[in-house]
């Protein structure tokens, strides 16, 4: 148990001019004691244990990433750290960042479900280069937008003015028709 460890961690030393005398005030007696470890009589001692600074530094040293080269792997690098975990991990991320954007409101339902499954395809390395293809696709969304705007009024226009051609032979016959009645008349006119 806990206690009994504690007890074990301290041994006493008495000093050896007064352990004779010492040892007739000691029996089973805590105060007497602690009387004598107050007085000098009595020092504490910690029993040596198996130490783990060493292993702490160690440990520290590998987060610093020393000791990790070549000569020190023995594991295969899916014995190290399985490439299921890194898939597991990297998807995580995407997945997080396209829900995220969906949210926002950044991309629609469509642009979220193509990326999701280009996602599953392995086609993005990190999130940074999904960052950027989610960018130019909406880049490319909204020049399409646009080019088909511009088409479309290109269009209307062009109907417009087919329509103002077709208006306009109608409006110069009907005015050629009573341009050739008056000369008509006028020519009648002058016989007369």
């Amino acid at each position: 148990s806990r206690v009994a460890y504690e007890s074990l961690i301290f041994f006493f030393f008495f000093k050896q001019k007064t352990a004779y005398e010492i040892l007739s005030g000691l029996v089973g007696s805590e105060m007497c004691i602690r009387d004598r470890f107050k007085d000098g009589l009595i020092i504490k001692r910690h029993i040596h244990l198996h130490s783990r600074s060493r292993v702490r530094r160690m440990k520290e040293a590998k987060r610093k990433g020393r000791h990790t080269g070549m000569g020190k792997r023995e594991g295969t690098i899916n014995a190290r750290i399985s490439y299921k975990v890194l898939w597991m991990r990297r998807i995580r991320i995407l997945r997080r960042l396209l829900r995220k954007y969906r949210e926002l409101k950044k991309i629609d339902k469509h642009l979220y479900h193509s990326f999701y499954m280009k996602c599953k395809g392995n086609q993005f390395k990190n999130k940074y280069v999904l960052i950027e293809a989610v960018h130019k696709a909406k880049s490319e969304e909204k020049r399409a937008k646009e080019l088909g705007a511009q088409a479309e009024a290109k269009k209307a226009k062009k109907k417009k003015g087919e329509e103002v051609k077709k208006e306009a032979p109608k409006e110069s016959k009907e005015g050629k028709t009573e341009e050739a009645k008056q000369t008509q008349i006028n020519l009648s006119l002058i016989h007369i």
